[in-house]
């Protein structure tokens, strides 16, 4: 009698607990999905372009241009080798065989100048010699940034236009039209290939093709 209560009280008990289990609510399952940083903007990438470059003034550029300066015209090899932010030397050369032409370098003393006659002319600023000798106004102070892409910090930045990796395809300072069409690859930091600088009311037009950057 005492086991048949036990077993009846058992199955009873057993079935509680399966009743009240069943109505316990289950959450369903939540699927997580990875937390996706934010893209990087072409301005933030246009600052660390900045900020990395900017700073690098050890540097050479080997690169053909073709300058054109009011009714003149010129084409000539470009050899620029930046050794701190006011030292740097710039060779000039023949477009067919090479040779020097002219070299126009600046250290701590000062800016030189030697022309293709032997002679060597000096002076404290590199544009007033350059327009003194040559009769050539050109913005060498802010091209030593133009060339590889990065505003000029001693100008205003009038207008700027960046492509998606953060590099300019235009900028604007001091009257000057920079204007990027290639870049050696498709990183931010990638040099240019090809830059085109102008001046409309001088009448001023370079165009720059690298053709080996070093040191950067």
């Amino acid at each position: 009698m005492i086991s048949r209560v036990l077993l009846v009280a058992s199955f009873v008990v057993g079935l509680f607990f399966l009743n009240g289990c069943s109505q316990i609510p289950v959450k369903p399952s939540v699927a997580v999905n990875p937390v996706t940083p934010p893209p990087v903007s072409k301005e933030n990438l246009w600052e660390q372009r900045q900020q990395l470059l900017v700073n690098d003034v050890n540097w050479s550029l080997n690169s053909k241009v073709a300058l054109r300066f009011r009714q003149d015209n010129w084409n000539f090899g470009l050899n620029w080798a930046q050794r701190a932010a006011q030292d740097y030397e710039m060779q000039i050369t023949n477009p067919l065989t090479g040779g020097l032409v002219a070299k126009l370098s600046r250290n701590k003393f000062g800016v030189s100048l030697l022309s293709d006659d032997g002679k060597t002319y000096r002076d404290s600023d590199e544009e007033r010699l350059l327009q003194r000798q040559a009769g050539i106004g050109l913005p060498l102070k802010g091209m030593q940034y133009w060339i590889r892409g990065l505003a000029s910090p001693i100008y205003k930045t009038e207008k700027l236009v960046l492509d998606n990796y953060g590099r300019p395809l235009s900028i604007q300072q001091a009257g000057w039209k920079i204007d990027y069409s290639r870049y050696l690859s498709n990183k931010s930091n990638a040099m240019p290939r090809k830059v085109i600088i102008t001046r409309a009311k001088d009448n001023v037009y370079v165009k720059m093709i690298a053709k080996q950057w070093q040191g950067i």
